[in-house]
């Protein structure tokens, strides 16, 4: 038989529960042998509470070598403590179905912090997703199937996280949007190309309903990039994540339009590109 500490013989723990150290009994098969009664011991100083059972609690962030013997089997491991305080997942994560690089996979943006705020750069995170109909997750990269709104979540030691997950479908032209009513609401998410040269603008009439706007790149800064300006409708900057190319908006009659328009700028310049994400909200 040999003894084989999980898939690493470094552990990294968050939790502030006990936890028991995954180290298995192996035999010449590649057979884990139930019941074995492998016993532990700390090698070397450390504070750490730790049970001749393998069972440590991380009352702090430190580090504690173990040793876990049966009979005259032995291994060692070290547990890294990395108590995390905050989970934080930066989003939305939107994916557009028909356009071949903003449908493919993306690695979920987890980051965990301490409680005094400081960033931790070790740690393993359980990731899920709700609908997996619509978006799955493997290896921490989420690929997007289908048009829709999931969430995806993240749990580091006792402390989680979740963020949204919305998956448009491209639509040719900015006409599109008046079938939008047609749509089942679940369904309501398209996202509209934009091409403007300098000077250009375009119009189009905004169904009632709540809506979320997004202009895609969303950090665009430069002084000549696609603007969107909204008639008609009650509207809030900077919805959900801050960002200034995001709006929600309420519109209450049948009167309200959205206006893409690109301004001269003082040095020759290409057609610009870009998307407009039109998402139904849930109110």
């Amino acid at each position: 038989m040999r003894l084989v500490a999980g898939i690493s013989d470094t552990l990294v723990l968050s939790s502030r529960y006990p936890a028991t150290l995954p180290v298995r009994a192996i035999d010449a098969r590649g057979r884990t042998v139930t019941g074995a009664q492998i016993r532990y011991s700390r090698v070397g100083d450390g504070t750490l509470p730790l049970t001749s059972t393998g069972a440590v609690t991380c009352i702090g962030s430190g580090n504690i070598a173990v040793r876990a013997s049966l009979g005259p089997l032995t291994t060692r491991l070290v547990v890294r403590c990395r108590l995390v305080e905050h989970v934080r997942i930066t989003g939305p994560l939107q994916f557009i179905l028909g356009d071949s690089a903003l449908s493919q996979p993306l690695q979920v943006p987890v980051a965990a912090y301490d409680a005094d705020g400081r960033p931790i750069s070790h740690f393993v995170a359980s990731i899920g997703v709700g609908n997996t109909g619509i978006a799955t997750i493997r290896g921490g990269a989420l690929s997007s199937h289908r048009r829709g709104i999931t969430f995806v979540s993240a749990r580091i030691g006792d402390r989680d996280a979740g963020m949204g997950v919305h998956v448009y479908q491209r639509v040719p032209t900015l006409s599109a949007i008046d079938t939008i009513p047609r749509v089942r609401p679940e369904l309501r998410l398209f996202a509209v190309p934009l091409r403007l040269n300098p000077g250009e603008f375009v119009r189009q009439h905004l169904p009632p309903g709540n809506w979320m706007l997004v202009m895609l790149p969303e950090e665009d800064v430069a002084p000549d990039r696609i603007r969107l300006r909204i008639e008609g409708a009650q509207c809030r900057d900077q919805f959900l994540n801050g960002s200034p190319r995001r709006w929600g908006c309420n519109v209450n009659s049948d009167d309200a339009s959205l206006v893409l328009y690109r301004p001269f700028g003082r040095a020759p310049a290409s057609e610009a590109k870009g998307y407009l994400l039109v998402r139904w909200l849930f109110t």
